[in-house]
Formats: structure tokens, sequence, C-alpha cells
């Protein structure tokens, strides 16, 4: 699992650009690229699995709270027989909404939609790394007097 504050972290660092050795930091920009690109496809399967996963346990919630699964599913499931009164359906996506375990999938998917969304703004501002890098040397052809 990708934890987004480690993330946060390893940006902070990879994300500087040392003024004196330009040509390694260009040289370095590639493998960063790379290093995120992993990182964004990783995040972007597990948001894929997270949404799976959420469809898949709200078609289940539905079945439950209309007291359609046999006794064997709600054992699988470690759940009790619903016993309240059988929605109807303009209240069932009131009921869906309100039930804590499809609201903890819910989260997840928020979290792995903010660790892509903050990826793929690295990704960006890697791919203007290089023209960060000609600006500064750029700067330093002019302060030196060589323009």
């Amino acid at each position: 699992m990708v934890d987004l504050d480690i993330l946060q972290t390893m940006w902070q660092q990879d994300c500087n650009i040392d003024d004196i050795n330009l040509d390694k930091e260009s040289l370095n920009t590639p493998n960063l690229h790379a290093k995120y690109v992993v990182i964004l496809s990783t995040a972007k399967l597990n948001l894929q699995k997270e949404r799976s996963d959420y469809y898949k346990l709200r078609r289940y919630k539905w079945r439950y709270f209309r007291g359609e699964m046999s006794q064997r599913e709600l054992d699988d499931l470690g759940w009790e027989q619903y016993l309240g009164s059988k929605p109807l359906k303009n209240e069932m996506d009131e009921h869906l909404d309100g039930d804590f375990d499809l609201i903890k999938k819910k989260d997840k998917i928020a979290y792995w939609e903010t660790v892509v969304d903050f990826v793929e703004r690295v990704l960006r501002s890697i791919n203007s790394r290089g023209w960060d890098i000609k600006n500064a040397i750029e700067w330093h052809k002019f302060t030196n007097g060589v323009m």
C-alpha cells in the first residue's frame, strides 16, 4: 500500500534541484519519472480495486436490506439477518448511503483518488523539470556575464 504521507515526503526530497550539479539533475529526470510512473500505476490499480469492491459490497448490502440473502451468505460475510423493515426503492439509496461499511469503502476510494491526483501532479512537475534546469543554466550564464 502506498502511504500518501510517505509519498509527500519522498517528493519533498526528490523535487529539489541541486543548483551546482545541474547536469546530474538533468540526467536524474528519467529516473524520477520512472519511479513515479510505477507509483502511479500501482495507485490507479488500487483505486480500481477499491471501486470494484465498493460496487460488489453495495450489491450485497442492497440484497441484505431487501432480505434476499441466504443464511449461508450472511454467515460467509459475518452479518446478522437484517431485522428492519424492507426499504422501498426510493429509500434504498438512503440506507446504502448511511451504511458504515459502504462509507469506509467510499473513504478508501477518496484516499486513492487523492494519491492518484498527487502523483499525476508530481509527474507534471517532473515533465517540466528540463525547462526548470534550462532556465537555471540560462540564469547562471546571465549572472556570470556569458550572454
